[in-house]
């Protein structure tokens, strides 16, 4: 093996260990091994990075380091980085950007980054509904030289940006060179407004199991697309938020290891208090029975069983909600509904454990050595 080949294995090493053990690393611990990188490297690394990620690498660095930094990034990504700016930042990132980014990019920071506006790129592929199948071919061919977002689907726009149609390549490349694009594109498509909610994006996206979704104004005009890989990352935060809701903890806004310790405290504190807080009236219901425990002191054995039973049947209450409202399945006004349907649920699953119990006790061998003469009313 020549010394260039070795040196190229060892930076493949060192970038596929970095890469993996990303997650785990201190800042500055991720500071340093992205400085030792090489810069193809470090430019893979870095566009493969979240927006976070990537602001805390070069929020310190000096303004020709993050011109050369934010130049490499698509104006999508590039809006997502300089919004994890300061306000008063933002513009002097900007202004690093070539003219024709630095268009996108203002039009794109217009839109909060958890909407559709904020998610889109505005660089996808265009088509006149009067081109040729052989003219259309041909632009594109011209397009395809600058940076788009996606090549799966060409939009067919009007002269004024009204959203006429759609075009997929594999349509493109089949028809006749004299057919035109209005003969045979696609005016039934899926449409979604630049304010549409991330989370309402991502389910559009797994309903029609498409790779790119048109973001048009309240006008029909198209604005740009949101593509499959874009909302991938905002599913896995859902899913992530849903998963922390359903564990009782506020959803952590950093991997688990870089989150402090005083935040972690305060992260998962406000729900025990709640919880607590309604534990207190089992101590109550407890209260309530004391007489009868008192003649029964047995009756004890089955207090863990009972709040066992009811904590199993709470997180499986609280999963199921959780999971349906993530899905677009239950809604905030359905709240009664839930209600009933949860009382009527909780008394049901109660008497079928509690026939169990009855159960448990009446039939379990040498039951009068352990409950006495009254077995069955203990049951």
């Amino acid at each position: 093996m020549t010394m260039t080949n070795q040196i190229e294995h060892q930076n493949d090493l060192l970038f596929e260990e970095l890469n993996e053990s990303w997650s785990t690393l201190t800042l500055e611990d991720r500071k340093e091994k992205f400085q030792s990188l090489p810069r193809t490297y470090a430019e893979e690394l870095f566009l493969s990075l979240s927006s976070k990620d990537q602001f805390d690498l070069i929020s310190k660095s000096s303004s020709m380091e993050k011109r050369s930094w934010v130049r490499l990034l698509a104006p999508d990504d590039a809006a997502d980085l300089i919004q994890e700016f300061e306000t008063d930042d933002r513009e002097e990132i900007v202004n690093l950007l070539d003219p024709q980014t630095r268009r996108e990019v203002t039009a794109l920071l217009a839109y909060a980054e958890d909407r559709a506006g904020g998610l889109m790129s505005s660089r996808f592929v265009r088509l006149r509904p009067d081109m040729s199948v052989d003219e259309a071919i041909s632009y594109l061919r011209i397009q395809a030289k600058t940076q788009v977002e996606t090549i799966y689907y060409a939009y067919v726009l009007a002269f004024d940006q009204t959203l006429l149609g759609v075009v997929s390549f594999r349509e493109l490349f089949f028809a006749t060179q004299d057919k035109k694009i209005s003969d045979f594109m696609k005016t039934d498509l899926v449409k979604i407004p630049v304010e549409l909610d991330q989370e309402k994006i991502g389910q559009i996206f797994l309903q029609n199991e498409l790779m790119a979704l048109p973001v048009i104004d309240e006008q029909g005009h198209m604005k740009g697309i949101v593509t499959f890989d874009d909302v991938a990352s905002v599913v896995q935060e859902e899913a992530t938020e849903d998963i922390h809701k359903l564990g009782a903890v506020e959803t952590l806004d950093a991997p688990y290891l870089q989150i402090s310790f005083w935040t972690m405290i305060q992260k998962r504190l406000s729900w025990l208090i709640i919880l607590f807080i309604g534990e207190m009236f089992t101590a109550t219901a407890l209260g309530h029975f004391q007489v009868e425990i008192e003649k029964a002191v047995v009756l004890t054995l089955f207090i863990p069983l009972i709040i066992s039973a009811g904590g199993n049947s709470g997180s499986q209450a609280s999963t199921l909600i959780i999971r349906a409202m993530a899905l677009g399945e239950v809604r905030l006004k359905d709240w009664l509904r839930v209600l009933k349907r949860e009382v009527l649920t909780g008394a049901t699953l109660g008497l079928c454990l509690g026939l169990l119990g009855i159960l448990r006790i009446v039939f379990w061998p040498h039951n009068s050595a352990i409950y006495g003469d009254y077995a069955t009313l203990i049951g």
